[in-house]
C-alpha cells in the first residue's frame, strides 16, 4: 500500500488561511478521527529548538499550533503540549515562540519534558534503550508538528527528527557525542520514532529554513503544509521539493531500510495540491562537507 502525503497551499499565517489549509489537509488524510479517539489524551509536539519569534522560522508557528488544536477539541481529545529545547526551559521558549499565548487562550498545559524515564527497546538498530520525556510518556499518543528547515549535520530537519525533541533537552547534547557521525546519529533518529510512533505529523513549510539551519539560517516563502502518517514519506516528498535528492538524507534512507516509511517516489501517493506548485530549486541546503559510506555505497553532502 502507499503511503499518502497531503500538500495544502498555504500563503500566510493568516489565521483563518492557516485554518483553512489544516482542515482540508487533515481531511485528506483521513480525518482526524482515523487518529485520535474521544477523551483520548493527546499530546501536540511543536519543534521548540530555541527561544525565537515566529518570524525567524526556527519553531512551529503558533497559528499551525492552533489550528491543529482546536480540531483535536472538536473531536473530543484532552490536550496538552510540549518539546524538549537543548539550553533554555521548554516554558521560555514556547513563549518567546507565541506557542505558550495560544496554549493559555486555549486552556491547554505545558506537560513535562525536563524529566524522563528510562525505557527499552529490544528491537533498535542503533539504540536499544532511550530516556523519554514524561510528557509523552504519560500521554495516550502525540501529533508531531515538525518545521521545515535545513540542518547542519542531517542536511534536512523535518518529520522524523522532529522526534529528537521527546528526549529531555539535557540528555540530547550526550547523543551528539556519542554519535558524531550523521549515519549511527540518523539511524538513532529512526529507531526513535520506530518506538515513539507519533499518530500523523503536519509540517509546517509556509515559510521554511534555508542555509545555516536548524537555528540560523533564513526564512524561505515555500507556501506549504505538509501532512502524512508516514515521516519518512513526507520527508522525502519534502526533498524533492527543495531539489534534494532523499537518500542524502540518511533519516530517509534508513527510514526505508528499516521499515519506518517509504522513501521512493513510486511508493507514495501525493495528495491535495500539485508538487510542481512547490518547488524551489534556489532554496539553499547547509553546507554539510563530508563522505558517508553507506550500505549502499558513497554518498557525498
Amino acid at each position: 500500500m502507499k503511503s499518502k502525503v497531503v500538500l495544502i497551499k498555504c500563503q500566510s499565517y493568516e489565521r483563518e488561511e492557516v485554518s483553512l489549509a489544516v482542515r482540508q489537509g487533515i481531511s485528506l488524510l483521513g480525518g482526524v478521527d482515523k487518529f485520535v479517539q474521544k477523551e483520548e489524551r493527546i499530546l501536540l509536539k511543536p519543534n521548540f529548538l530555541s527561544g525565537k519569534p515566529p518570524e525567524d522560522c526556527v519553531t512551529t508557528h503558533p497559528e499551525v499550533f492552533r489550528a491543529v488544536a482546536e480540531i483535536c477539541f472538536e473531536a473530543g481529545v484532552n490536550l496538552l503540549y510540549g518539546d524538549s529545547p537543548g539550553r533554555q526551559s521548554p516554558l521560555k521558549v514556547a513563549e518567546k515562540a507565541g506557542v505558550a499565548a495560544v496554549a493559555r487562550e486555549l486552556n491547554i498545559p505545558i506537560a513535562d519534558f525536563q524529566r524522563g524515564e528510562i525505557r527499552s527497546f529490544s528491537q533498535g538498530h542503533q539504540n536499544k534503550q532511550f530516556t523519554i520525556a514524561n510528557g509523552i510518556l504519560n500521554s495516550d499518543g502525540f501529533i508531531s508538528l515538525p518545521k521545515l528547515k535545513t540542518h547542519n549535520l542531517t542536511r534536512i530537519t523535518g518529520a522524523v527528527k522532529n522526534q529528537f525533541g521527546c528526549i529531555p533537552g539535557f540528555l540530547k547534547a550526550e547523543f551528539h557525542v556519542k554519535l558524531p557521525a550523521v549515519e549511527d546519529f540518523s539511524k538513532m533518529l529512526v529507531d526513535l520514532n520506530l518506538f515513539l510512533k507519533p499518530r500523523f505529523y503536519i509540517m509546517d513549510a509556509v515559510q521554511a529554513m534555508e542555509g545555516n539551519g536548524p537555528g540560523s539560517g533564513k526564512p524561505y516563502q515555500l507556501n506549504l503544509l505538509m501532512f502524512s502518517d508516514d515521516p519518512v514519506a513526507i520527508d522525502t516528498v519534502a526533498c524533492k521539493i527543495l531539489n534534494v535528492k532523499p537518500e542524502r538524507v540518511l533519516t530517509n534512507l534508513y527510514g526505508e531500510k528499516f521499515g519506518l516509511g517509504k522513501m521512493c517516489l513510486e511508493d507514495i501517493e501525493i495528495l491535495g495540491d500539485d508538487i510542481s506548485n512547490f518547488f524551489a530549486p534556489d532554496f539553499k541546503c547547509s553546507e554539510v562537507r563530508s563522505l558517508i559510506q553507506t550500505e549502499r555505497g558513497n554518498i557525498g553532502f
